[in-house]
């Protein structure tokens, strides 16, 4: 009788286990996906020390979830890593189950830097490990500064921000192109001023496509209720995500200083970036760059849009600085250089002005065209000339022969 009533407890018990698991939103432990059409890995770097960026973060998460509604989730996986201030990390898969699209925390981490190579590395190898694909896209969000190297200034944000600690552009290169089994279909900035062509030509190997903006983002990010289902779309990938993203803050552009990031009338600016025509523009650009800069002499920046206005002024309009060295848009030097400008830059839309948060103005697009970059000046032994030397632009478009 003492051996049926032990063996009528365990039966309990795990009858008990049993129903708890069935209440559980995801599996206790985790099993690989079969392989999809596509993965898309959103990377959220969200503690900058206050809850500036992670309040954002979230109700970027809660429009993801919406987003996903509008997809087929055979075909496709959406995994975000979630870094926040006051939460450890989270590796989670936005899935539809039972019709309805939950969050599946899959791992939870200790704390960890984000932008740290190796842990960045580790997040990307384990979403492709679980979430096999034919193709990967890449969306990163957090603060960002283009090309500029990483300091502890919390100014200057190179690409990402955590506790006072950026990562570089190179660094970012080597481990995407390590992590992921293929290049990417598409990298989403979601952050400020990544649409630079030093950066992109660092990355040219690591994806096809690179979507984001050449100054400022909107505060709120990306409306990704309406960008997530252009994600996993096929024809004109790269245009839908940024069509998607830009018609979003037109629709409430006034040309004002926006009152809030939820009533965000500043304005938007976005471009798309074939990386497949990046050596042809820097051949052409290597045609011009030395013949019209020699012996180190300062270029007049004053002419020239400016998409950047943190200290290091690292972001100018690409097209205005080659106009202005040619002589303007009858010079057959730049005619043959916008030629393959207009390949490399395959979209580009902005509204008549952009907002600021550094300057809290608004501020003319006029004469913008979609892509920036460095014009270097000062003394040549400064941080930023001395690390402009180690990007593989400065010597592919001929800043080498210039003496800078």
């Amino acid at each position: 009788m003492k051996n049926i009533k032990i063996l009528s407890l365990l039966f309990c018990l795990a009858m008990l286990a049993a129903a708890c698991h069935e209440e559980e939103e995801g599996p206790v432990v985790p099993q690989p996906r079969e392989q999809v059409g596509r993965t898309v890995l959103v990377y959220i770097v969200g503690d900058n020390g206050v809850n500036e960026l992670s309040d954002l973060f979230k109700a970027n998460f809660r429009d993801m979830k919406k987003g996903m509604e509008e997809v087929d989730y055979s075909k496709c996986n959406l995994v975000v890593y979630s870094e926040m201030v006051d939460d450890v990390p989270h590796l989670i898969s936005l899935k539809k189950q039972n019709g309805k699209v939950v969050a599946d925390t899959l791992f939870t981490y200790p704390e960890q830097n984000p932008l740290d190579k190796n842990v960045m590395s580790s997040v990307i190898s384990q979403t492709v490990s679980y979430f096999p694909a034919d193709s990967y896209g890449f969306v990163f969000l957090s603060h960002s500064s283009s090309w500029v190297p990483a300091s502890t200034d919390v100014n200057s944000r190179s690409i990402g921000y955590y506790r006072r600690t950026q990562m570089n552009i190179p660094d970012f290169h080597d481990v995407l192109l390590s992590s992921f089994p293929k290049p990417l279909k598409f990298i989403l900035f979601d952050s400020c001023s990544m649409q630079a062509v030093e950066v992109a030509y660092e990355l040219r190997d690591c994806a096809e496509y690179f979507i984001g903006s050449p100054t400022e983002i909107p505060g709120p990010g990306a409306p990704y209720g309406a960008v997530v289902p252009e994600m996993f779309t096929e024809n004109d990938l790269p245009i839908n995500i940024a069509n998607a993203y830009f018609g979003y803050y037109e629709k409430y552009y006034t040309g004002t200083i926006p009152s809030s990031y939820g009533n965000w009338t500043g304005g938007v600016a976005t471009s798309v970036i074939n990386s497949a025509t990046l050596d042809n523009l820097a051949t052409i650009t290597k045609t011009i760059i030395p013949k019209y800069i020699q012996d180190k002499e300062e270029v007049k920046r004053s002419g020239i849009l400016l998409y950047d206005f943190s200290r290091e002024r690292a972001n100018y309009d690409f097209d205005n600085l080659i106009q202005d060295l040619t002589g303007g848009k009858d010079n057959e030097d730049y005619q043959s250089w916008r030629r393959a400008f207009d390949e490399a830059v395959i979209f580009w839309k902005t509204t008549p002005e952009n907002y600021s948060g550094i300057t809290g103005n608004m501020f003319s697009m006029e004469k913008a065209e979609g892509f920036s970059t460095y014009i270097p000046y000062g003394e040549s032994s400064s941080t930023m000339n001395k690390f402009y030397r180690t990007l593989q632009w400065y010597s592919a478009a001929g800043w080498n022969e210039t003496g800078w």
